[in-house]
């Protein structure tokens, strides 16, 4: 690895320099010159590339994408007037990407909906990013895009939390234009992208409030005072999180301790994301050990941004409530996280383009995708298998489903053949890894034909659909949809008919559907050792 500059002699540099024009058709990276010539060809082409994975595979995501798919079906229903016990409410936040998801259905259909709403998402979040990056280092610095995409499909967008997501790429939109510039009359434009910001979301919006104004008063002050003023936020952060305790229930990880970095966004499936996590880690580190970074960027405005992310989501508990029976707002760490990563890319933006930089963050995205191809393929078979079982039902017919409860002997048994520090290391690696389930495939395996009885969304009062007690189509209490989760609640006599999905292997073909009896709990089923009663 060479520590050599590079410079293309024509157009922009990977650094993003206007360098002179000049007829380079016989010199190496000629092509790469010609794009880098025009900024919106280049734009063009990483673009088209970012958006693959939004139709390469039959699903997108395997989570809570599909969720959102589900009742933006279940909220045409209940507005044609084909379902009752439902209804749609009024919501103040968290409700953007579900209405453009509405729309779409009836545009493109399921999967186009699905692609095209991704593929709007990434773009959106990605260049909202980049321009943030851009705005913080003077002129775009293309050699952070690898990085930056790992980021855009990471954890929070294959969890499926898209209202937060979409807020999240409004928000850094904003920062770039309010970076530099002062906030005058003439930018009243950004009030409408503020409040569709709200709308989708209200955490980014208060993230970004608190850092814009910490970043505009600190750039104003000496580094001593700039100091004090960080001192002050911090101590702000601490008597937040006592006034969290002292009114709301609360839940605070051990493994938010992890996620300061943003490098968890890429933990998903299994171990080798990890390797593309360590990468991140490592690419980072390199780059503040350089000679220009080791105190100057450490110091500067946007480390001292990213440090205060770190510090709520190592101090705010990740899951808040006002009380057991109401949902809660959740996965706090986990969202913050993601910006975050961005922040530490941001530090780390103003580095020297040295050759090695771009193939780094290269063969890290390559890694990083290839898995979650193979990871999405895998999640789309298991998809499939759960709708070839649910169209056997007659139309209207009510469905749960668990992935993790019947073979939990198996692979106990498995384990206990293995070496106890194998066994361990396994244990430490679930708390990182294999972070997604199939469970909300059930409902895109529904979508049109069948009721997914344990979708969580009316039940929270959080979204777009709300449901009454003894309706046909879904629980309507909180603790009743926790229980099933957790696999403990007993089947009633006015949930039947229902139907249970179970997975019984590791492979994605390795799923039986069977009637549930009066009484019955996930807990008490096992899978059968043939065929009889299940199908």
């Amino acid at each position: 690895m060479s520590n050599a500059t590079i410079q293309i002699p024509a157009g922009y540099d990977f650094e993003g320099k206007n360098l002179v024009q000049a007829d380079d058709s016989s010199r190496p990276g000629h092509l790469l010159s010609k794009l880098s010539r025009s900024p919106w060809a280049l734009r063009t082409v990483i673009s088209g590339a970012l958006v693959i994975p939004c139709f390469w595979q039959p699903i997108v995501s395997s989570a809570d994408l599909q969720s959102h798919l589900y009742n933006a079906w279940l909220a045409k229903l209940i507005q044609d007037g084909n379902v009752h016990g439902l209804w749609i409410g009024r919501q103040s936040t968290n409700f953007v990407v579900d209405l453009l998801l509405s729309w779409l259905l009836g545009v493109f259909g399921v999967s186009g909906a699905e692609r095209v709403v991704s593929a709007i998402l990434v773009l959106f979040f990605f260049w909202g990013g980049f321009q943030f990056l851009s705005a913080v280092r003077g002129r775009p610095a293309y050699w952070v895009a690898p990085w930056l995409a790992i980021l855009s499909y990471g954890y929070v967008f294959q969890q499926g939390l898209l209202n937060y997501y979409f807020s999240c790429g409004i928000v850094f939109w904003l920062f770039a234009a309010f970076w530099k510039q002062p906030v005058a009359w003439g930018k009243l434009w950004a009030a409408p992208l503020l409040i569709l910001a709200y709308l989708a979301h209200p955490l980014p919006v208060l993230w970004f409030l608190g850092m814009l104004g910490y970043c505009r008063l600190a750039r104003q002050l000496q580094l001593r005072f700039q100091v004090l003023l960080f001192v002050f936020s911090a101590n702000a952060l601490f008597l937040i999180r006592g006034y969290i305790g002292a009114r709301y229930l609360s839940i605070w990880e051990l493994r938010q301790l992890a996620y300061w970095t943003g490098a968890d966004q890429a933990l998903l499936y299994g171990w080798v994301y990890s390797a593309v996590a360590l990468a991140f880690l490592l690419f980072i580190a390199i780059l503040l050990n350089e000679p220009e970074n080791r105190w100057r960027a450490m110091v500067s405005v946007p480390a001292q941004a990213y440090f205060l992310t770190a510090a709520a989501i190592v101090l705010i508990p990740s899951f808040i409530g006002a009380s057991i029976e109401h949902a809660w707002a959740g996965f706090i760490a986990e969202r913050l996280s993601l910006l975050s990563g961005v922040l530490l890319l941001a530090v780390v933006g103003g580095s020297v383009y040295r050759g090695w930089y771009l193939p780094a963050g290269l063969i890290t995205a390559a890694v990083f995708f290839g898995s979650l191809y193979t990871d999405i393929g895998r999640q789309a078979r298991v998809e499939r298998k759960m709708q070839e079982l649910v169209r056997v039902l007659p139309a209207g017919e009510r469905v749960i489903s668990y992935d993790h409860f019947a073979y939990q002997e198996e692979r106990r048994g498995l384990s206990t053949r293995e070496p106890k520090y194998i066994h361990l290391a396994a244990r430490l690696s679930s708390i990182f890894t294999e972070r997604l389930n199939s469970t909300h495939l059930l409902s895109r395996a529904c979508l049109g034909h069948c009721f997914d009885y344990m979708n969580y969304e009316p039940s929270t009062g959080q979204f777009r659909i709300h449901a009454a007690p003894g309706n046909p189509v879904v629980m309507a209490s909180q603790t009743d949809v926790i229980d099933t989760v957790d696999g403990t609640y007993e089947v009633k006599a006015i949930d039947l008919p229902l139907y249970v999905l179970l997975r019984c292997g590791v492979h994605p073909g390795d799923i039986r559907m069977r009637p549930l009896a009066e009484g019955e709990s996930a807990k008490m089923l096992a899978c059968p050792g043939t065929a009889a009663a299940w199908q």
